[in-house]
């Protein structure tokens, strides 16, 4: 079985951001659709392949068990920020983290 990612997303909208908190957050597909955290049944469901996660997912900043966009997408329309997160697989090993890092291109 080869190793599966998962692209995660939050949005914040200036309402949201008022009370200090998201407006929606939730898994992405690897089409790049995405569903909020009520509809997700079982995240197997979202996963993929690196290549696929970085097709989605631009992350830049090491959060030590996941990686981070930098900075949030702006929506100048509506106010709304959006950021997607990548996550290894939970069997990733530390040097294998260390070399997705690197290949990322991530700091911390």
């Amino acid at each position: 079985m080869r190793e599966q990612f998962h692209v995660t997303y939050e949005i914040v909208t200036p309402e949201s951001a008022e009370e200090g908190d998201v407006a929606e957050r939730g898994y992405a597909h690897s089409n790049g659709g995405r569903d909020s955290l009520e509809c997700v049944e079982n995240v197997d469901d979202y996963a993929m392949d690196l290549r696929s996660a970085l097709r989605i997912c631009s992350p830049a900043f090491d959060c030590g068990r996941w990686f981070d966009e930098e900075p949030w997408t702006l929506n100048y329309k509506t106010g709304e920020q959006i950021r997607h997160s990548l996550h290894p697989p939970r069997s990733v090993t530390p040097s294998s983290y260390q070399r997705i890092k690197r290949l990322i291109g991530a700091t911390h």
